[in-house]
């Protein structure tokens, strides 16, 4: 399934359902991100791009760490979602942070960035590396450019401990979901790659998974996001939903605890260069 532009279909809803989810997945994501943009080099004054921005979860942090002399541009081709991070970043006081409709590619954003940032962005370009390029074009000499992304690797076949979970049969079905949709389902180990193809230096990586148990664990609740938000595309392609969605979070948090299992989340991979 692929837009005009040639780039796979969004596979999620567009809703202010799915904003307020990616809000909540944000907060569960937070510290892998943060850490990557500060070990990639952000710090205050930057003025930093926003690629895919979406609801601005990722312009927020970074506007957290460029600081009121920094600036945030983030960019999204969906109005509805920049309407959502306009009113967040008005909330919250913002006036560094602003938000550009358009495609990375045409889009009014300016050019000679400190720093290009995107989270979960290139997964859904059919050609990732040209992605980079018109990224690094916006990025002065000296500058950064740092993503985050998924590897939804299909060939593994558990990610709990005892591996017979509901929580493995619903990993399972959202990667399949992801790669029949036309995902670059590893593009998170594709970023090396990506990053020297469209003429960037070698990127130093990182790879996280967060992990957990018991009933505390916010990974339940991302999860059952995730397959909910997925639902209208797991019907299309034929696969079989995991029962009611208003009570997976509970029933994976239930499986879980009852059967002591360790459950963690595909690989969110880093990567960060300078520009030469």
């Amino acid at each position: 399934m692929e837009t005009p532009s040639g780039d796979p279909a969004y596979a999620l809803e567009r809703s202010q359902e799915e904003y307020e989810r990616l809000g909540r997945q944000a907060l569960f994501l937070h510290g892998t991100t943060e850490r990557l943009l500060r070990d990639a080099g952000l710090r205050p004054g930057m003025r930093v791009l926003d690629v895919g921005s979406g609801a601005g979860d990722v312009a927020l942090l970074a506007a957290g760490i460029v600081g009121p002399q920094g600036t945030v541009v983030g960019v999204d081709v969906d109005a509805a979602a920049l309407r959502v991070a306009r009113g967040r970043a008005e909330a919250l006081g913002l006036s560094n942070v602003e938000f550009v409709e358009g495609d990375l590619d045409t889009a009014d954003a300016g050019t000679g960035f400190d720093a290009a940032v995107g989270r979960l962005v290139l997964m859904y370009r059919a050609d990732p590396v040209a992605a980079l390029r018109a990224v690094a074009a916006r990025v002065r000499s000296g500058g950064i450019i740092a993503f985050q992304e998924l590897d939804l690797d299909p060939a593994i076949a558990a990610r709990s401990l005892p591996e017979a979970s509901l929580w493995n049969d619903t990993g399972r079905l959202t990667t399949e979901a992801f790669r029949r949709a036309g995902m670059q389902v590893r593009m998170g180990r594709q970023l090396f790659a990506a990053y020297t193809a469209a003429g960037l230096p070698e990127p130093t990586m990182r790879d996280e998974a967060l992990i957990g148990g018991g009933p505390g664990f916010g990974g339940y609740a991302w999860l059952a996001g995730v397959t909910r938000a997925l639902a209208p595309l797991i019907q299309k392609l034929g696969l079989d939903l995991p029962g009611d969605l208003d009570t997976l979070a509970d029933r994976l948090r239930a499986d879980a605890v009852t059967n002591g299992t360790v459950v963690w989340t595909p690989s969110f991979i880093g990567a960060h260069a300078t520009k030469p």
